[in-house]
Formats: C-alpha cells, structure tokens, sequence
C-alpha cells in the first residue's frame, strides 16, 4: 500500500522558478536580465531552432527562436528540459514568443514576460545569451526596463519589414531602444536595411546582419535559375 505523503506535491503551472532570483522592473516587475549574462562577442552564425540540423560548429553558433511560435511550444512549456541541449551552442538569443501589436495589451504583456522569464532563467543557468529585444506596440516600450545597456541585443527583422507602414513603425522602434538601451551592437536576423539600422549606424553602434533561413534558400533558387539559364545559353 502506497503512504500519503505528507508533503503535498505543487506543481509549478507558471513556470515561477524561471525568475527566482531576479530584479524586478518597476512598470510591469518583468524580469531583468542582468548584463553578466549577455555574451560579449557576436556569434559566427545565427540558425533559427526548427533549423538546428543545419548547425555545423555548435559552439560557434548562436541558437535563436526566430521561427514559427509551434516549432518551440515545447521549450516555451518546460523550458528546464532544454537546459542541457541549449548549453552546447555557443550562446542563444533570447526566446521570442511572438506579441503582435494587434493582440490586447495584456497578451502582448504575457508573451514579452514569457521571452524575459525564460532568457533570464537559461541566463542563470550559465549558457551566455544575446537579448532579443521584441515589443509589441508602443504602449509595450516600458519592457526595454528590462534590457541591459551597453550590451549586444539582437533583433530579428524577417516577415516584419515588407510593407511599407511596418517599416516606419518597426524603425521608430528600434530608435527608441537604440536610446534607451545604448547597445554595443546589434545583431540583425534577416534584412538590416538603412532604413531600419541608419540611425544605429549614425550613432557608431556596429550592426552584425544574418541571412535568415529563407534568405539562405531564396539565395540557393536564385543561383540555381541562373544555373539552368546558362546552360541553356550553352546550347
């Protein structure tokens, strides 16, 4: 016969543990991630996790999450389990759980508290992190309290810069955390146009660009129609 423990089990449903330890912001009291944590050189490359087959020097890669949100649900829900496997790339860019600026205010919230906790916990742990600096509207700027200054962050770019008014929206923002958070650099998954970056480049921050994954095929197509154009040339 099995006896009742006299301890009762709690099961820690809100992932609680991820922030123990951790400074407080005082708009929102997200988690701070401290700059002892951040890396101080930029990685060799950057590969997005649903890609991580294409990692060919772990400890030269950096580890990100710039990918549909379902490809690291299981990350975002048991993020101790993933400690170890994390722990064999060179460092890992925050976690980015997407808050789109048309979801509610308070989800937009959640999703930003989710990327800071889970960042801030493997950043406790050891594994050397790049902050990925993710808003969701402006009325989300009080999250870059969370930020180190002087710091490399990254920011990704991919999907976010094709229409017109995205990009004016998407280059305010990334002025404001240029001023607010100073960074030593930035590195940029997917495009780093001027027109984003300029001001950044203007105030002498270095801007450390990396082709997305679909970049990275697009690029592949393309030199392959011109493959095949060739030789039909030849003919």
């Amino acid at each position: 016969m099995l006896r009742k423990s006299k301890t009762p089990y709690i099961r820690d449903v809100y992932l609680a543990y991820l922030i123990d330890g951790a400074r407080r912001t005082e708009t929102d009291e997200f988690p701070i991630i401290e700059e002892w944590m951040v890396a101080t050189e930029p990685p060799k490359e950057i590969i997005q996790w649903d890609r991580r087959c294409d990692v060919a020097n772990p400890s030269e890669t950096g580890m990100s999450f710039y990918c549909n949100d379902p490809a690291f649900q299981p990350i975002l829900g048991n993020p101790k389990a993933y400690t170890e496997k994390l722990r064999t790339y060179g460092l890992i860019i925050g976690v980015d759980a997407s808050p789109y600026d048309n979801m509610p205010l308070w989800v937009q919230k959640s999703q930003i508290g989710l990327n800071l906790g889970i960042t801030y916990y493997y950043g406790s742990q050891g594994i050397r992190i790049i902050p990925n600096v993710r808003l969701g509207d402006n009325r989300t700027l009080s999250s870059l309290e969370a930020y180190p200054h002087h710091t490399l962050i990254a920011i990704g770019t991919h999907g976010f810069t094709k229409r017109l008014d995205n990009r004016y929206i998407f280059a305010e923002q990334v002025q404001k955390i240029v001023d607010e958070l100073e960074p030593t650099g930035i590195c940029v998954y997917g495009p780093a146009s001027d027109e984003i970056f300029g001001y950044a480049m203007l105030k002498g921050i270095p801007i450390y660009q990396y082709d997305s994954y679909t970049m990275k095929e697009n690029a592949k197509d393309r030199e392959r129609r011109l493959s095949k154009g060739g030789k039909n040339e030849g003919w």
